[in-house]
């Protein structure tokens, strides 16, 4: 017997798969978590009925041997049902169920393709959010036309609206999120707005265009237009949840707007049909590496105690497998503490003279304006004095 200890290794935790959100049912959940473990050994709990679920288990000959277990959760949140009301009266509810189990460590993350609100609910309720966060916000990524990496936008859709120093603590969680899960050393951040000229915007934008412009280790890079999101002018596109939702749907809109008119003209010309065959295997990459939703798998909800992603209502198992391995890299790349370190050192004085309505970020910026005249004309004096 030898007297040396070794120290135990770190137990990879499963991640917690809501299986009864979405569209489609536990069906395409379990078929992406049996899927993430066989392509990646990423373990995960599946939560929800359990006698539906390990009937679609049967299925896969090879569940057995695979790192995939079940917990149940006899109530389900449906797309249409108040978040709130939910999350509070259905306790046993699969998405509350998910978050409670890494409350108590036994699971990492969370993955669930259902209502949006009720998974933040749900995670505000269990977990709460990070040190000083207000909100938090939905990241969803979007393909650049000639590069690699996609752009960062949030919030698009956790909030409709926001004051000035929510928008800049979402700048600070896309930088890191750039940094931390997509490799860019230096990411370009950028708000939203209705042109690139600094007197573009309201009172909310040019106030935190102002409060950003004084943010160490942020690369902000001023305003960007909607045009420029898929361009590779930015890496981080800022913006309330109302207008990004929006921006993203009108996104997923011309994608199928493409797609419909190439199989309208296609169908007319024996040319055409020819084209297309020789064209095939270019574009089956562009739709299905690039351009289609579930090759990006979901999208974080920055800003909450835990680590969760929201898979699109109708995910099918390929998304929901990318899913898991986007939770899964926020879990080895650390994100959490990152962000929580990073908002740890903003500077919340700003955010003490914001009241309920907003308005007073209108003042704040005029406060720092007259401020800066006021120094330029000191500096004008004392330039053309002899003393």
């Amino acid at each position: 017997m030898t007297s040396q200890t070794e120290s135990p290794s770190k137990a990879v935790l499963p991640v917690a798969v809501d299986a009864m959100g979405g569209d489609h049912g536990p069906k395409v959940v379990v078929e992406g978590a049996i899927q993430a473990a066989r392509s990646s050994g990423i373990p995960s709990i599946l939560v929800g009925d359990e006698q539906q679920i390990r009937q679609l288990l049967r299925a896969y000959p090879d569940a057995a041997q695979l790192p995939v277990s079940v917990h149940n959760a006899s109530q389900v949140v449906g797309m249409d049902e108040s978040p709130g009301l939910a999350i509070r009266g259905k306790q046993d509810s699969s998405i509350r169920v998910a978050f409670e189990l890494v409350a108590q460590g036994k699971a990492s993350a969370v993955v669930s393709p259902g209502n949006t609100g009720a998974i933040m609910a749900a995670g505000v309720f269990v977990g709460g959010t990070l040190p000083g966060i207000a909100r938090p916000a939905i990241a969803s990524l979007i393909p650049k036309g000639l590069s690699g990496t996609p752009t960062v936008l949030l919030d698009s859709g956790a909030n409709s609206g926001c004051h000035a120093f929510q928008l800049v603590q979402f700048a600070i969680m896309g930088h890191h999120y750039a940094q931390a899960a997509l490799g860019v050393a230096n990411p370009r951040t950028a708000l939203l707005s209705n042109g690139t000229e600094p007197s573009k915007g309201n009172d909310i934008i040019r106030a935190a265009a102002m409060m950003l412009s004084e943010v160490e280790g942020i690369n902000f890079m001023g305003y960007v237009e909607g045009r420029d999101i898929a361009r590779d002018v930015v890496d981080v596109v800022v913006c309330d949840g109302f207008v990004g939702n929006i921006v993203l749907k009108a996104m997923e809109g011309s994608v199928g707007l493409v797609v419909d008119s190439i199989k309208a003209m296609v169908e007319k010309s024996p040319r055409g049909k020819f084209g297309l065959w020789l064209a095939k295997p270019v574009l089956k990459k562009v739709f299905k590496e690039k351009l289609d939703p579930a090759a990006y798998g979901g999208a974080p909800l920055l800003g909450l105690g835990h680590i969760a992603i929201k898979c699109h209502g109708s995910s099918s198992g390929r998304a929901v497998m990318n899913g898991i391995r986007v939770a899964q890299k926020f879990v080895d790349e650390s994100v959490m503490d990152k962000l929580s370190a990073a908002l740890g050192s903003l500077n919340v004085k700003e955010g003490a003279v914001v009241d309920d309505s907003g308005n007073g970020w209108s003042r704040v910026f005029e406060k720092k304006e007259r401020g800066r005249r006021e120094e330029r004309a000191t500096r004008g004096s004392s330039g053309g004095s002899n003393e």
